[in-house]
């Protein structure tokens, strides 16, 4: 006992406590930086009508779960139904008396958006909140083509088509609200607006950059189109978030137990939580200030400065039209 009295004492008085308390400090310093800002509003949104897309976990999940607790009428759309109906008790033994249904939808098919919205069209006289939110950083195994057209479509041309598909309701709500989550690589995206395809030969990383440029261009656009109605169209940046399956899709890091022993703690401090990833999705989804505030891209709950291009009226018209000959939707833009 006297030796360990005793080694303690040396322990205290060398500068191995002072080294240990700077390394703590620098470490909640970094979570702190990167955790962002949370949504403070303590509005509530009871009764209305949010359809979020990739839900079933990571971003989407967490978006749910937050909605849930400010009575939203929540509308899981997933691709994965066993996966869906998981969130779904989860989100139960959170708030028993949430109004809450599952439903298929793979925004990467035509189909089965056309589908979906039939289904809603059905069930539903409105749709108040729409959160594009399913994203997908496609598998390096799959042939560049593949990669570009899996890509492009789940993270944009889907979002575009079942956005247009789904205005006839949202124009019936008082505040009818579209949320597209971007993300910060839009800065890096280049589009190809010269012929019928949109990204060629892109790599995993480049396809998706420049569909979360293309959804965020596009986002803007809805916003000048639609400025006479009800209806606001924002994107927002998450920031860099773990769990989302991006990583686990796309790279090495899941497949070796060595790997992902080495790079976990890099990514448990540098990488947002899902939850704190959703923060300026809520925010978006219920604060009453910003009934009128549309076409703007948000990051951490502010309006900040996207991407250049994003604010070139030719660009975007041209990648309006050629996403409706994608589609193929025929659009009388009266407004």
């Amino acid at each position: 006992m006297q030796d360990i009295m005793k080694d303690f004492e040396i322990f205290t008085n060398s500068w191995w406590p002072y080294v240990i308390s700077l390394i703590i400090s620098v470490i909640s310093a970094i979570r702190f930086y990167v955790a962002g800002t949370y949504c403070e509003s303590p509005a509530r949104i009871d009764g209305k009508i949010v359809i979020i897309t990739g839900s079933s976990s990571g971003i989407g999940f967490e978006t749910a779960k937050e909605l849930a607790r400010r009575g939203a009428n929540l509308i899981l759309a997933v691709r994965n139904g066993e996966r869906g109906l998981k969130a779904f008790e989860k989100i139960r033994q959170i708030k028993n008396d949430v109004k809450i249904q599952v439903k298929l939808l793979d925004v990467s098919e035509f189909t089965s958006i056309r589908n979906f919205v039939e289904q809603i069209r059905d069930e539903y006289e409105k749709v108040d909140v729409l959160i594009n939110n399913a994203g997908i950083i496609c598998d390096k195994s799959k042939s560049a083509s593949e990669i570009n057209d899996i890509t492009f479509s789940t993270n944009y041309l889907g979002p575009f088509l079942l956005t247009h598909l789904l205005l006839p309701l949202l124009e019936k709500s008082e505040n009818g609200r579209v949320i597209n989550v971007s993300a910060l690589a839009h800065f890096n995206g280049k589009l190809n607006l010269d012929d019928n395809v949109f990204c060629k030969n892109s790599t995993p990383h480049e396809a998706f950059a420049e569909s979360k440029l293309a959804l965020t261009i596009f986002t803007k656009h809805m916003a000048q189109l639609y400025k006479h109605t009800n209806i606001t169209f924002n994107s927002v940046n998450p920031g860099l978030v773990r769990n989302t399956g991006h990583l686990a899709n796309y790279s090495s890091f899941g497949k070796s137990f060595f790997t992902k022993l080495s790079v976990w703690p890099w990514i448990w401090l540098f990488l947002k939580t899902p939850n704190q990833g959703c923060q300026t999705i809520v925010y978006l989804a219920i604060e009453p200030k910003l009934h009128k505030v549309s076409g703007c891209y948000f990051s951490d709950c502010e309006i900040k400065e996207p991407a250049d291009i994003v604010n070139d009226i030719i660009a975007a018209k041209s990648l309006y039209e050629k996403s409706c000959k994608a589609v193929k939707l025929e659009i009388d833009n009266g407004h």
